[in-house]
């Protein structure tokens, strides 16, 4: 159950870039409509049990084709996870489906994107304005081999 504490916080973040947020509005009000609010806990919980669980071969394979990015924008830049990731997008024009995931941390992040778009993405998010302050982004020192 420990796991499942950090689980819930990926979950979480994920739920932040989840790019369709009418669909969870929606969703939501169902929810709301259909569920007493004292067993809307306990159908998350349920509903987490539940879920599907990837596996250890699928996420080595998705991290082969990933190259973790640091970024030097957190929490002190008055912003969120959505937001650098929708910078990044728009800024490197790149395809919201080719960044993985942003983690965010307070003074800096890890963003998480393809492999072979890794440098075009360096090259035009750097040196660029986010919120009054200049990027620096670069590969993260686990992923240097340059």
């Amino acid at each position: 159950m420990a796991d499942a504490g950090l689980e819930i916080k990926k979950l979480v973040e994920e739920m932040k870039l989840y790019n369709q947020p009418e669909e969870l509005e929606k969703t939501r009000s169902f929810i709301r409509k259909n569920v007493p609010l004292s067993m809307r806990g306990y159908l998350l919980a349920y509903l987490y049990l539940k879920m599907p669980r990837k596996k250890e071969k699928a996420q080595s394979v998705e991290n082969v084709n990933a190259a973790s990015l640091y970024i030097n924008v957190g929490k002190t830049s008055r912003a969120n996870a959505k937001e650098l990731a929708s910078f990044i997008v728009s800024t490197a024009k790149i395809s919201e489906s080719d960044l993985y995931g942003v983690s965010f941390k307070q003074n800096y992040s890890f963003v998480s994107v393809k492999k072979e778009i890794a440098q075009s993405v360096i090259d035009k998010v750097n040196g660029q304005e986010f919120r009054g302050r200049k990027v620096k982004i670069n590969f993260s020192k686990e992923n240097e081999q340059a």
